[in-house]
């Protein structure tokens, strides 16, 4: 049945029956996570078959030996008897049908299936075997091989036997010196998976960077979550920087760092959605761009990764990169001590809940972002006000219950208060509480969450595993510690759940660790030694477990609440600081007539330089002193000094006098905008040129409810827009996914893209009278909406009425 598959779109089916033991084809599938996808078989059975059938849409055919189409599927009759067995084998490729051939003839050339089977629990018991454990029940045995296992799963190989394969910019390539893969689910995991393979999996973490550098040289860029060789650009972030950061710091470098460092700032200086503004402003304003606060911790977490490498290599850019990884500062409210939503004029979202789900947060709520700032935990803890409050507020995360109509996402599962195990941005935040200094906090956490949250059932993980994510931290938290930090050189400690793990480390040492008197209800660190020295931290260095030796804690039912409570002691975080990012006031950066600027800073003495051509402030630019009146077109650019601190990041805010576009001479137009109608799979709207037109016509407004319940499809719409009185107009496109909207042949609303349902808007000065309009759309899956909306002189905003709207006939 080659029409199955699992949340995704047939494009087209092939079967080839090439003899009474062999069959191939393909399937060419669209939509789910792997994308525009085709992926080639052959098939072969030990013995002749003695009969066949083929069916296509629902009807045999007739003496067929090829077929293809959209619902393919096929039969065989063989000649049996009662206890015989009957074998078939199978080989893939992404390639092509020679190589799903070569694949099979070389990887699996005869019927040994017992042989097969062995070798499969061999390679298995090898890889699981790379960490031991002892002093486990039965359960916990299951329950942490399992976890193993499912972290070994992916990233996977991805290329032939003969070297082919197929890259993210579809083409075939040889590999050379590495080996390719994929399934990429960097939003997940490079949190603990990818860590966790830089312990025990180094050699496979090398090709993993080999892999993204690969795709930079073809692609033209690093991945960001990329699932069968295709990029798809779902979640947010560029999460491929954490992973090379922590591997960099770790002295993994068998790849081209230069090329990687160069790699990284494309990226990172690339289109991410609400990446112009958060560039030019230091953070995404909630009323230009959804999930504006995740996006915003987010991108400055991954900016801050580069300045890992740059510090060996560029200062100018560990100094640029080292500003952005300080903008989660301009999201954090001080009234509330949340990271809350801020709108583009400075001010916060009103009213503000900390509980509630929203499109300001990407899968979860305030609580659970709001201490997503690993690259700067201990600047986090200054913000909130110190050691004390930062304790009491986590104190108050994991005991706060959730009001479920309020907080209400499939995601959000395995709850612990506010804490969510079930999805990854709560994954780092038990074991914040040694940054705090009091790791016994922590301890008690973690081990309530290996204990309940973790079992050896079918629903024994609290969410979905997202390619070995949920699994990897249980793997390291029951070893005893955790990366809070990828792109950091230690490991957070927790509460080892078994009496001793080794781990037997590719460079041919065993690091063992071991807790004494633990047990089920002794959760608490008494004492630890490393290599039996005392050893008083609430971190372990990558550096101390990869040379080998042996760490022992003794545990016990108390917590000693004055253990890694010292400074020294704690996990520590990169020293750089800089000015704070000032803030612009002002009205609208659109007018008509002038707009006056004020300008602060919201952290500390600072002093301010501006300039107005667009060049960048320095020490020498006039200095503010008080508000900034504009009457021309201007480009504003701010930039604050502190004492003691490195300068400020320079941010950027367009002020636009609005002239008014003059109108159109038409006559004899007809009600309604003309329409094209194509199908097929992009992800933004160029994609789609290569498509033919399907239908062509006229629709009485902005609409795309003709395409009823299709998912896959994209419209450009075109014709005339009646301005009913000289004025400013500010034109809306609400879209899911891209929506592009065009004035007078001017693109004036780029919300291209293949995101979720938001709206962009546009001021613009118009002349009564007719002026040309364009909408472009398409639609990638489900969550269809298009609106187009406007708002003018003696009107509030409404969706652009058919009494406006015209076409030429």
């Amino acid at each position: 049945d080659l029409s199955h598959g699992i949340s995704d779109k047939v494009d087209s089916l092939y079967l080839h029956i090439v003899s009474d033991t062999e069959i191939e084809g393909f399937r060419h599938s669209y939509g789910s996570l792997a994308g525009d996808h085709k992926v080639y078989f052959v098939a072969r059975f030990s013995e002749p078959f003695q009969s066949h059938g083929i069916r296509l849409n629902g009807v045999q055919l007739t003496g067929r030996r090829e077929t293809g189409g959209k619902d393919v599927r096929a039969f065989f009759r063989f000649d049996t008897h009662e206890k015989k067995t009957i074998l078939v084998k199978v080989a893939l490729s992404r390639v092509d049908v020679d190589g799903a051939r070569k694949n099979l003839e070389a990887e699996m050339p005869g019927w040994d299936f017992d042989g097969i089977r062995q070798k499969a629990r061999e390679a298995w018991n090898t890889e699981l075997g790379r960490i031991e454990i002892r002093g486990a029940t039965g359960e916990q045995q299951r329950t942490f091989y399992t976890a193993l296992y499912h972290s070994f799963i992916h990233p996977d190989i991805a290329y032939d036997v003969d070297g082919r394969y197929l890259s993210a910019d579809h083409k075939i390539y040889h590999t050379k010196d590495f080996e390719n893969y994929t399934t990429f689910s960097l939003w997940d995991t490079f949190r603990a998976l990818h860590p966790l393979f830089t312990i025990i999996q180094q050699q496979r973490t090398t090709q993993f960077i080999r892999t993204f550098l690969e795709r930079y040289d073809h692609w033209g860029n690093l991945p960001m979550m990329e699932f069968s060789g295709n990029e798809r650009f779902a979640m947010i972030g560029y999460h491929s920087l954490p992973v090379i950061a922590d591997v960099y710091v770790k002295g993994l470098r068998d790849y081209d760092t230069q090329k990687a460092l160069k790699a990284m700032k494309k990226l990172a200086d690339g289109f991410r959605e609400g990446k112009k503004e958060y560039l030019k402003a230091g953070f995404i304003p909630y009323d230009m761009e959804t999930q504006s606060v995740s996006r915003t911790l987010e991108y400055s977490y991954d900016d801050w990764c580069v300045t890992r490498l740059a510090r060996d290599m560029s200062q100018t850019d560990y100094e640029l990169f080292g500003q952005r990884g300080q903008f989660y500062r301009n999201l954090h409210d001080k009234t509330t001590n949340f990271m809350r939503p801020r709108a583009s004029d400075y001010t916060w979202l009103t009213p503000f809940d900390p509980m509630e789900a929203s499109n300001h947060y990407t899968e979860g709520n305030a609580w659970q972002y709001s201490l997503f700032a690993p690259q700067d935990i201990a600047g986090l803890i200054a913000l909130m006000g110190g050691d004390r409050s930062f304790e009491q507020w986590l104190d108050a995360f994991f005991t706060t219950e959730t009001d479920t109509t309020k907080m209400y996402l499939a995601d959000v599962t395995g709850r612990i208060g506010q804490y969510a195990q079930g999805n990854e941005p709560s994954h780092h935040m038990a074991y914040l509480y040694n940054y705090a200094g009091v790791p016994w906090k922590t301890q008690k956490r973690v081990r309530q969450i290996m204990e309940t949250l973790y079992t050896d059932r079918p629903d024994g993980i609290s969410g979905n595993d997202d390619a070995g994510q949920m699994s990897a931290w249980y793997v390291l938290s029951a070893m005893g510690f955790y990366p809070v930090t990828p792109g950091m050189d230690y490991y957070v400690v927790g509460s080892p759940l078994f009496e001793e793990v080794v781990l037997h480390l590719e460079n041919g040492k065993d690091f063992v660790i071991r807790a004494e008197h633990n047990g089920a209800g002794r959760p608490y660190i008494q004492s630890a030694s490393l290599n039996g020295k005392p050893y008083e931290k609430s971190y372990i260095n990558h550096a101390d477990i990869m040379a080998g030796g042996e760490m022992v804690f003794v545990m016990g039912a108390e917590p000693d609440r004055h253990r890694g409570a010292e400074k020294a002691d704690r996990p520590w975080s990169d020293d750089y600081r800089a000015a704070p990012v000032p803030a612009l006031l002002f009205d609208d950066p659109v007018f008509t007539d002038s707009v006056v600027i004020h300008m602060r800073v919201d952290e500390g003495p600072a002093t301010i330089r501006y300039t107005l051509d667009g060049s960048e402030p320095t020490e020498t630019s006039p200095l503010y002193t008080g508000p900034v009146v504009l009457k021309q077109s201007a480009t504003v650019k701010a930039r604050a000094w502190a004492e003691g601190l490195a300068p400020g990041y320079v941010i950027t805010m367009d002020f636009e006098k609005i002239t008014i576009w003059p109108a159109a001479q038409k006559h004899g137009l007809a009600p309604g905008v003309q329409y094209e109608y194509k199908e097929g799979y992009a992800l933004k709207f160029a994609d789609t040129r290569q498509y033919p037109v399907l239908r062509k016509g006229v629709l009485p407004r902005f609409t795309i409810e003709e395409a009823g319940n299709r998912e896959v499809f994209s419209y450009t719409m075109q014709g005339y827009l009646k301005v009913p009185a000289t004025g400013v107009y500010t034109l809306y496109i609400r879209s899911n996914d891209g929506g592009l909207l065009y004035i007078d042949d001017r693109l004036i609303v780029d919300n291209d893209g293949n995101h979720k349902v938001q709206e962009r808007l546009k001021k613009v000065g118009l002349e009564a009278g007719w002026h040309k309009i364009k909408v472009e759309y398409f639609q990638m899956g489900g969550g269809k909406a298009l609106s187009v909306s406007w708002k003018g002189p003696g009107f509030e905003k409404e969706e652009i009425p058919p009494s406006a709207l015209f076409h030429e006939k």
